[in-house]
């Protein structure tokens, strides 16, 4: 089929107002299972002004620190974090002392949870199953 725009039907990245981008740099990369970023934690600073970019597949994870004076953390769920495993997740979250925000929701099919990251902004996990 032959397409008639050329905006691509994907979703290249997501937004995610930081005040401490160290902090939230950390953070998600902890969460997410992903190394350190040992080159850019010895250059950043608590107050530095800059955008952090976490490849996620097809889509972006974009920590943005540099609008911080004007926008603040987001009370509504800014995007879902996918997993196999609802429970697990919850359960390695509820180690990390993550801010879990409810219990796990849901029934067949769907079941998922909330999370305020290390910045403030709400976020979800969720477990699909066919």
């Amino acid at each position: 089929m032959e397409r008639h725009s050329a905006i691509r039907p994907n979703i290249g990245g997501v937004f995610a107002i930081v005040n401490q981008m160290p902090r939230a740099v950390k953070w998600y990369r902890d969460i997410l299972g992903l190394p350190e970023d040992e080159e850019f934690m010895q250059t950043a600073t608590p107050d530095m002004k800059t955008i952090y970019s976490i490849p996620l597949g097809g889509t972006n994870l974009i920590l943005d620190s540099m609008h911080r004076d004007t926008l603040r953390p987001s009370t509504n769920h800014l995007f879902m974090i996918d997993t196999d495993d609802i429970e697990k997740t919850y359960e390695f979250l509820k180690q990390k002392k993550a801010d879990i925000q409810s219990d796990i929701e849901g029934g067949e099919g769907v079941k998922f949870f909330e999370v305020l990251d290390s910045e403030g902004n709400k976020i979800m996990f969720c477990e699909e199953k066919e």
